[in-house]
């Protein structure tokens, strides 16, 4: 009985928890969906235990088994894509990096010494912008890698993680349903403006906008000093100690927001994986 397990065959598993889809995560790796069957069953024969939940062919999502084996999956992969990242490394190389401006009050301090100090020879230039404008940078090859948030898609191949979403504001006396819902917000571009945005025109809400902030403390000033409502995921809006709007606001559901790790063609893969990587764990999913 082998007693090695397969990167490939890892990230197989990794894509179709991620999915809920055996058909899905096959599409995403390139591979046929009975080529995937067949790795999780021989994976399954390693580890002596079934690692997903499944009825009627639908994946509900893993085992105890197989979230365990998850979280180790997820460290092999990325041990892995930072060693072949480093081996691979030429003498220096730029690598411009996209993000949105929020990644820089998180944790991106210890994730640029963590890059300085498995990558000493990269130069590394990083750029902030609303995340319409970091998607198309990458796209259009003026960034190497960027972060971003968007809509949910069935786009699931550079998908990192779903962050929810809530309203953060003080909650006025005059909050009724026929007023307009100040807002505050970042520039057009931003994926949180444009879910607040799509929430409160599916509610029909009037809404103005009382304060465009060009930074992440711009608009956490603009909401404590009470100008309006800002749409934000939510454990960011609790780290900075926003107060949740209340019922009597009349504010309309959110949906979660996507994001999304971006690669440029003809960029150095396993290096960009390890950066991306590094940042992920430090920053994107904080």
């Amino acid at each position: 009985m082998p007693t090695t397990l397969d990167i490939d065959t890892l990230r197989a598993l990794l894509a179709i928890v991620e999915l809920k889809s055996f058909s899905r995560a096959a599409e995403q790796l390139g591979r046929s969906q009975s080529a995937i069957s067949l790795q999780i069953a021989r994976l399954e024969a390693v580890v002596g235990h079934p690692l997903l939940e499944r009825i009627r062919g639908r994946v509900l999502g893993p085992t105890a088994k197989g979230a365990e084996l998850v979280t180790h999956a997820r460290e092999m992969i990325a041990l892995n894509d930072r060693t072949i990242a480093a081996m691979r490394w030429p003498a220096e190389e730029r690598v411009r990096l996209g993000m949105p401006a929020d990644f820089l009050e998180r944790d991106f301090a210890s994730a640029y010494v963590e890059v300085r100090s498995r990558f000493p020879k990269a130069r590394l230039s990083v750029r902030t912008d609303v995340s319409a404008r970091l998607a198309e940078g990458v796209s259009h090859g003026r960034l190497d890698l960027a972060f971003y948030k968007r809509a949910p898609t069935n786009e699931a191949r550079a998908a990192i993680a779903f962050e929810p979403m809530a309203w953060f504001g003080k909650t006025t006396a005059s909050g009724r349903s026929v007023d307009a819902v100040p807002l505050v917000a970042f520039a057009d571009g931003c994926a949180y403006r444009g879910e607040a945005l799509r929430s409160l025109d599916l509610a029909g809400r009037a809404w103005g906008i009382a304060c465009e902030a060009r930074s992440l403390s711009g608009l956490v000033g603009a909401v404590k000093a009470g100008l309006g409502y800002a749409a934000l995921p939510t454990r960011l809006g609790e780290r900075k100690s926003l107060r949740r709007a209340n019922d009597l606001a009349g504010l309309p559901p959110l949906n979660a927001v996507e994001l999304a790790l971006g690669i440029a063609e003809g960029c150095n893969l396993p290096f960009a994986r390890a950066i991306g990587g590094i940042i992920a764990e430090r920053c994107a999913l904080a």
